[in-house]
């Protein structure tokens, strides 16, 4: 998805439920729509980013709404929400990315790495948490996958060169 297509769905609504199995979560058509008309309704397509404050018994869907179905970049300070129109394509670790703070990761990446937006093929990656994300893009040998690995939206902030 994408922020055309958040754009038109809410203004056109949505036709069926938002749900995860995995992540336990359902936003009805009812709920996106009231949603649309309480936190959505100024948007600007022409706006590189919005930011509105949102009630705490929202946060949840809200985000799931925006991160895990529409996969939009966004960042949270308390109940202030600031959604990116364009997902950023890279990243700059805040603090270091290693087993015990990330016990999946393959190896140790330093504070201040440099990381690449990846959209993985097989991701298992859950996008209320984190960013599938990896130090370079080179492909894994004979093959097209690039790899990747979930970091956490506290471990990271966008890349502006």
């Amino acid at each position: 998805m994408s922020f055309e297509n958040f754009f038109k769905c809410v203004n056109d609504g949505i036709k069926r439920d938002i749900k995860s199995r995995r992540l336990k979560m359902k936003v009805s058509v009812d709920e996106f729509s009231a949603f649309s008309k309480k936190y959505f309704k100024n948007i600007n397509d022409k706006d590189l980013s919005f930011k509105f404050v949102i009630d705490e018994v929202d946060k949840n869907s809200i985000l799931f709404v925006l991160r895990s179905f529409f996969n939009m970049y966004v960042e949270v300070k308390k109940n202030s929400i600031i959604v990116f129109k364009n997902f950023p394509k890279k990243f700059i670790l805040l603090k270091e990315v290693n087993k015990s703070n990330h016990h999946f990761t393959p190896r140790t990446f330093k504070k201040g790495t440099i990381m690449y937006s990846i959209s993985p093929s097989y991701s298992s990656a859950n996008r209320m948490n984190g960013v599938p994300l990896w130090d370079s893009l080179e492909t894994i040998k004979d093959t097209e996958l690039i790899p990747s690995v979930q970091i956490n939206y506290d471990y990271i902030k966008p890349y502006i060169y």
